[in-house]
């Protein structure tokens, strides 16, 4: 039998190359894993380590982004519409700016903006759908505010000037509002459940917006215990950081993007 002379046996072996996945160093893990009630503490610490890697960086961004924050403010209406969907991607292009960290290159304050150079569309879309659902909010409050005034009649006093009835309504309807106001709150958990690792979901692992959000939920969902602790320390540190003039929130958002970036390696990669 005469040898194949297709082959080159004197050529460099080959192998198929498989494309490196967003974390060379680690696997994704679909869904996410359980953690102990303590990563929530620990989060904070890898936050806080990440940060003080490159902190005037780190404040220059958070100063740019209030400013923004103001400006985008004096605009009724669509001045708060951009802004929600500004930060979904600048919220992407810091996580990607943490992932450069770390592996090894130091944080920069163009990072802010590298989610508008690589995940722009899918980003935005996400901030898209997180405006949607904080309408679709505002729309449930409304109509729950609408039942409570037809029902208690308190329209009806109002246009006929009983000021007795009005002093009695109007004191229910303040413990209505407190009952429509809690209402809001525990509906508003889960659409800050969904877009918490959404813009790391979709900067780092490609995902699409809507697998992104679901799988966010799920992840916090089956992380309750150790965001309850997260949150309540986050709640803390918030309020000494208002306390000298506000200064304190310069380094307590760039902690919240950092830690965020934490408790993704912690919850979703296997190192």
């Amino acid at each position: 039998m005469e040898p194949d002379k297709t082959v080159n046996p004197y050529q460099s072996p080959s192998v198929e190359v498989i494309s490196a996945s967003p974390d060379s160093d680690a696997d994704f893990i679909e869904g996410g894993q359980a953690v102990s009630m303590g990563n929530g503490l620990a989060w904070i610490g890898s936050g806080w380590s990440i940060f003080t890697q490159a902190p005037i960086a780190w404040i220059v961004c958070a100063i740019i982004i209030f400013v923004i924050t103001i400006v985008l403010g004096f605009i009724p209406i669509i001045g708060g519409l951009i802004s929600n969907v500004l930060f979904v991607v600048f919220a992407g292009g810091l996580m990607l700016g943490c992932q450069e960290q770390h592996t090894g290159r130091p944080f920069e304050i163009g990072d802010l903006f590298s989610g508008f150079k690589e995940k722009a569309g899918p980003l935005m879309i996400v901030g898209l759908l997180f405006i949607a659902s904080s309408i679709l909010l505002l729309i449930v409050a409304g109509i729950l505010f609408a039942i409570f005034v037809g029902s208690t009649g308190l329209f009806g006093a109002m246009m006929s000037g009983n000021q007795e009835a009005l002093a009695g309504l109007f004191a229910g309807s303040i413990m209505m509002v407190l009952l429509i106001g809690l209402v809001m709150l525990a509906l508003s958990v889960p659409i800050v459940m969904a877009l918490w690792f959404a813009p790391a979901l979709v900067a780092l692992q490609n995902m699409a917006p809507l697998a992104a959000l679901r799988i966010s939920f799920f992840a916090c969902l089956k992380n309750i215990l150790p965001f309850l602790l997260y949150g309540l320390i986050f709640f803390v540190i918030l309020l000494i950081a208002v306390l000298p003039f506000g200064l304190g929130l310069l380094v307590a958002l760039p902690l919240v993007y950092a830690s965020t970036y934490a408790a993704y390696r912690d919850i979703f990669l296997a190192e």
